[in-house]
């Protein structure tokens, strides 16, 4: 008999699928093969502990909650708004300790200097150009030539 035909007959005659007339011809063969009995009471063992081992399966375990729902959006957001106040204090406190604070004027440049003010020239010019359009090159032309000086 071939070894995997016989071990598929010996994983059901463990199962107790095996009809009555195949159970007696593999019965025969045990008999006859004392190296396939053994096999046999090996493949049957297994079967029992597999069928026991399926028949109480492991419990299931408990997952923790994703991350996400340990951590809500609006608490996430709160807590990295005040890291970033933290860290923006921080920082400002540090650039003040480190800058040197600035020197005093002396007195004398304090005082004011009078400046004496003109007042604006008026430049006459076409009423022409004043009928162009504001941002016109023409405009600007005329205007530039009506402020340069006579002499």
């Amino acid at each position: 008999m071939n070894a995997k035909i016989l071990e598929t007959l010996l994983i059901d005659r463990a199962l107790g699928q095996l009809s009555p007339e195949v159970e007696a011809l593999v019965a025969d063969h045990l008999a006859a093969h004392p190296e396939a009995a053994r096999t046999a009471a090996e493949l049957s063992e297994t079967v029992a502990l597999a069928v026991r081992a399926l028949a109480h399966p492991a419990p299931r375990l408990k997952l923790p909650p994703p991350a996400v729902a340990i951590f809500p959006l609006r608490r996430t957001r709160r807590a990295l708004a005040l890291a970033a106040s933290f860290v923006a204090g921080a920082g400002v406190t540090f650039l003040a300790l480190h800058n040197p604070a600035p020197q005093p004027v002396p007195a004398l440049a304090q005082v004011p200097v009078p400046v004496p003010i003109q007042p604006a020239r008026q430049v006459k010019t076409d009423p022409s150009v004043r009928a162009l359009p504001f941002w016109s090159k023409e405009r600007a032309v005329a205007l530039a030539a009506a402020k340069q000086p006579t002499h």
